[in-house]
């Protein structure tokens, strides 16, 4: 499903998040896709409907993976109570007619509708996996410097916006060694490559199949079986990589969030 930049999200109690999460289980989902469907169908019902969103497009069976590149943020740093998903713009500007007709702003909304999902649900307390929420960043420090040393930390400070932020990393990278700490343009650098790469990954599954098809239409059966192992261990290393990647910025990311 193509996306634009548009999304539609909503705060939420932890234990709230928790159901929805086992929902999303439930149906083999990741809970942004969850969150799109179930959004989806009640605002449809009530007759907003999103032109250019086909839910038959939507990728299912992936829960298990999104639990997997999640696990470590999940149960070491902590999640912050927050549902999103991206949506298309049709998908947004008619969530939001959906909510308006209710009176209500579009986060208020979504909330509601998972709130109906997980109670319609009927949720077992052993599905509950309630996320700890990360440690908020209370306590200050301040320390004095010369002009001379203010300007050399201006100087090492220059790529990560401010002297604050880079003493911040700093101090983070001797406190935890194994977690990276990167600049903002260094992340959103991350980020741009590691969706290219995903879409690399998702046209190399594409061209798998439509080769596939065509040599077994030949009758040219071992050289199908062979590509399709290639291009399939092929796939599985970008996925890994991607994976990987997106772990890290995770880790990176979680240390910067100051709520």
């Amino acid at each position: 499903m193509p996306m634009a930049s548009k999304f539609i999200q909503t705060p939420v109690a932890p234990t709230l998040l928790a159901g929805f999460w086992a929902f999303s289980k439930r149906q083999d989902l990741s809970p942004s896709v969850a969150l799109r469907v179930v959004a989806h169908h009640y605002m449809c019902r009530t007759g907003f409907e999103a032109r250019d969103y086909d839910l038959a497009s939507e990728r299912r069976g992936d829960f298990h993976n999104w639990a997997r590149r999640r696990r470590k943020a999940m149960v070491e740093t902590g999640i912050h109570p927050v549902l999103i998903a991206r949506v298309t713009p049709g998908f947004k500007e008619a969530f939001a007619d959906y909510a308006s007709s209710l009176e209500q702003s579009a986060p208020a909304a979504l909330r509601a509708i998972v709130a109906q999902v997980v109670a319609s649900a009927r949720i077992e307390p052993a599905e509950l996996e309630v996320p700890k929420t990360p440690e908020r960043r209370s306590e200050r420090v301040a320390t004095r410097f010369t002009k001379e040393e203010l300007a050399e930390l201006k100087r090492h400070a220059r790529d990560f916006g401010s002297v604050q932020a880079w003493l911040v990393a700093l101090a983070r990278s001797r406190i935890n060694p194994g977690t990276p700490q990167f600049t903002q343009a260094a992340m959103q650098a991350l980020y741009e490559s590691n969706r290219e790469l995903a879409a690399i990954g998702r046209n190399v599954n594409q061209i798998a199949h439509a080769l596939n098809v065509g040599l077994q239409q030949r009758g040219e059966l071992r050289a199908s079986l062979d590509l399709v192992d290639e291009l399939t261990t092929l796939k599985r290393q970008i996925e890994a990589h991607t994976h990987r990647v997106i772990d890290v910025f995770i880790e990176s990311t979680s240390r910067w969030t100051d709520k």
